[in-house]
């Protein structure tokens, strides 16, 4: 009986243990708890670390070498990490810190990139407790904005592909793993499901390859051009005031205009219509008019001669004649005075 007792002890004792091991082993896994040797810690300065808190891992090329001890502000307003990595981590001048998206669910991670730097110290190794100032580092890509692109697309897949796609995104905007033209790809292979409208989708994607590989080759001129419209706009918002203004003005001078031809509208009418009365005259005894826009210049050419000696004119009497109607509305001329001579006379 005794040695029951014992065996049951042992079994309950190997028991206890193995939990106690699988329990441990799931809060390193879950806590992302880890065994290290001595450590050195460096602080590092963003414009923005959205997303990082502390314990999050520090790697380099993929590789585990710390974690993420505290997060603070500085004077300037700029996030100061400070992480700590194994003592056999070199960390240089030249050295680059970069925040990562590690899932897209919004983890995050700090990369150390080895980069080139100037001067005559590139390469010194930097003393445990120095800074990576804020030219050395680079925050997470905006995934929202990227993510949100693609909304559209990822309505018409499964989870799975979107989690693919999603994945491969933030590898290929963060320079790691695919590129974009695999990215694309793996894109144009997904909406190939897309029965309906596979072939305009394929197309789409292989104009946006050729459109991304001109930006890749004009990345000069697209940044001026970018650069110009971002003075433009500060220009823009630096004269709002005179801008608004202007179109009050705009707007109340359009009133005015408006109010005036309101007013102005019956006159224009008169005169358009009295223009047409007059243009029908005119066309209806156009031989007439014709007759004495010829006879006219003659006849002042007359007349400014009679008045060359002064503001009255001269006029010899020839004939003076009297016309009465007569018997039946025919015309009676009646001559009562005449000259044959001089001036008068016949030519």
């Amino acid at each position: 009986m005794r040695e029951n007792f014992r065996a049951t002890v042992w079994r309950l004792t190997a028991f206890v243990a193995v939990c106690l091991l699988g329990g441990f082993a799931l809060m390193m896994v879950f806590g992302q708890l880890r065994v290290s040797g001595p450590e050195q810690s460096y602080m590092a300065v963003f414009n923005s670390v959205s997303g990082m808190s502390g314990g999050n891992f520090v790697r380099i090329a993929g590789v585990e070498v710390g974690k993420v001890k505290d997060i603070s502000i500085n004077k300037d307003g700029n996030a100061v990490v400070e992480f700590a990595v194994d003592n056999s981590v070199v960390l240089t001048d030249a050295t680059k810190a970069y925040v990562r998206w590690d899932n897209p669910i919004g983890g995050r991670f700090m990369e150390l990139e080895d980069g080139s730097g100037d001067g005559a110290d590139v390469g010194k190794r930097l003393p445990p407790g120095a800074t990576i100032p804020l030219d050395r580092t680079r925050p997470a890509l905006d995934l929202d904005a990227v993510i949100g692109g693609f909304r559209p697309l990822f309505r018409a897949l499964t989870p799975d592909q979107v989690n693919s796609l999603s994945s491969t995104l933030i590898d290929a905007f963060q320079g790691q793993g695919a590129t974009v033209n695999s990215l694309l790809a793996q894109t144009a292979s997904f909406t190939s499901t897309l029965t309906d409208h596979d072939t305009l989708i394929g197309e789409v994607v292989g104009n946006l390859n050729t459109v991304l590989g001109s930006l890749g080759g004009q990345s000069d001129q697209l940044a001026k051009t970018v650069d110009s419209l971002s003075t433009l706009v500060g220009g823009l918002a630096a004269h709002k005031t005179d801008i608004a203004n202007s179109i009050a003005y705009s707007n109340a001078a359009a009133s005015t205009v408006t109010d005036l031809l309101e007013q102005s509208r019956p006159p224009l009418h008169n005169v358009v219509t009295q223009t047409d009365r007059v243009a029908g005259i005119a066309v209806a005894d156009h031989d007439y008019l014709d007759d004495l826009l010829k006879t006219l210049p003659d006849a002042y050419q007359k007349l400014s001669r009679q008045g060359m000696y002064g503001d009255y004119f001269s006029f010899y009497l020839c004939d003076l004649v009297l016309k009465m109607n007569g018997k039946g509305g025919q015309p009676v001329y009646v001559k009562l005075a005449g000259q044959s001579t001089g001036r008068c006379a016949p030519k």
